[in-house]
């Protein structure tokens, strides 16, 4: 308990010198009334919280996106710092991701933050082995910040840093599904991977069972795709910066230009696009109608230029029709292409055909 207070009161220093308001990733661990922390929680959460922060961090270089900040606070001994909040119930009546009100909101009192937006990391701990918490979730509200939901795990072993996310341990620990999940945090959707990256699975692509299922290949690998990289390099908790993301840009802009070449099997979406703040990149999710499933939608992204021009080219399509949704990334970290809903759910939609080995748009 000590570590845990050394931590309390670090975050409470930021809070004094008004450095809390900065949006952060703010670890939670859940213990409900009929339990006590585990022994080594520190030690576990330091691990897994370094090999998240290395990973998003290797990711954004991979695709070009270099001068990020950890989205992680530590304290001066390089400790994780976290918060341990006591449940009001015992372990069998936390089994939903809503306990996570319960969980922030005392989080909050406790690290004297005030309502900015943050990204709330809840691991719940329902005991040891084979007792866990099993409904993981993600997801964005515009007045808390990101928040996700995961189990606690006190597997003997110790996660590697320089293993892949599909190594033995790592996926006994489930340790992609709870990455995925704060990704959903971070306001990323669900994305496939691309043949082209000759990278294995993506973290926000199927599950470890579902990705062998449909390939026949034991997944080593997931990385983060140059999609998300594109998403995730203006957010805030990247960039040390506060959340402003409570309103959304209007873009200024006409529909895409979408212009089929079915000989070399590709797509390509142009357009123009203003607002305040500036849009940085225009993302394209490819929504085949001969996709396994959501998870394995496969997404293209281009940087807006000064004059906020762009062009996307989709490749690798399926044999099939389907459904391209466009929209866009704004310097704040917002994502919306219509202007009135967030990310995806706001997106400019375009359905094509396909007959006789030829892609259409449909009018």
């Amino acid at each position: 308990m000590h570590r845990v207070l050394l931590s309390i009161c670090f975050v409470q220093l930021l809070a004094a010198s008004g450095l809390a308001e900065i949006c952060k990733v703010r670890v939670i661990l859940f213990v409900p009334a009929d339990l006590e922390a585990p022994v080594g929680h520190q030690e576990r959460l330091d691990q897994t919280v370094k090999y998240t922060e290395q990973f998003f961090l290797d990711g954004l270089k991979r695709w070009g996106h270099e001068g990020h900040v950890s989205p992680f606070v530590f304290d001066e001994q390089g400790h994780a710092v976290f918060t341990i909040v006591r449940g009001e119930q015992n372990a069998a009546a936390y089994e939903k991701p809503s306990l996570r009100v319960e969980a922030i909101a005392a989080a909050r009192t406790q690290l004297a933050l005030d309502d900015s937006r943050q990204i709330w990391w809840v691991f719940v701990y329902k005991g040891d082995p084979p007792q866990r918490f099993a409904d993981y979730r993600g997801g964005f509200d515009p007045a808390t910040g990101g928040w996700s939901v995961c189990n606690f795990g006190t597997h003997p072993g110790k996660i590697d840093l320089a293993e892949p996310l599909g190594s033995p341990f790592l996926v006994e620990l489930t340790l992609k599904g709870m990455i995925h999940e704060l990704g959903h945090a971070f306001q990323l959707p669900h994305i496939g991977p691309r043949d082209a990256d000759k990278s294995g699975n993506t973290l926000m692509g199927p599950t470890h069972f579902n990705y062998r299922r449909v390939t026949g290949q034991q997944p080593r690998e997931a990385y983060l795709s140059e999609a998300a990289a594109a998403m995730i390099c203006r957010h805030p908790a990247f960039r040390g910066i506060e959340d402003g993301r409570g309103g959304l840009p209007k873009p200024n802009a006409a529909d895409p230009k979408v212009t089929i070449d079915s000989q070399n099997k590709s797509i390509r979406v142009r357009g123009q696009v203003a607002a305040d703040p500036r849009p940085a990149f225009a993302v394209v999710a490819n929504h085949s109608d001969l996709q396994p499933g959501e998870y394995w939608t496969k997404h293209f992204v281009a940087p807006i230029n000064a004059q906020g021009d762009y062009e996307v080219t989709i490749n690798e399509l399926a044999p099939g029709a389907g459904e391209l949704s466009v929209w866009y990334v704004f310097d704040n970290g917002a994502m919306t292409g219509n202007g009135r809903l967030r990310g995806p759910a706001g997106a400019i939609k375009r359905k094509y055909g396909y007959a006789n080995r030829q892609w259409k748009l449909v009018p």
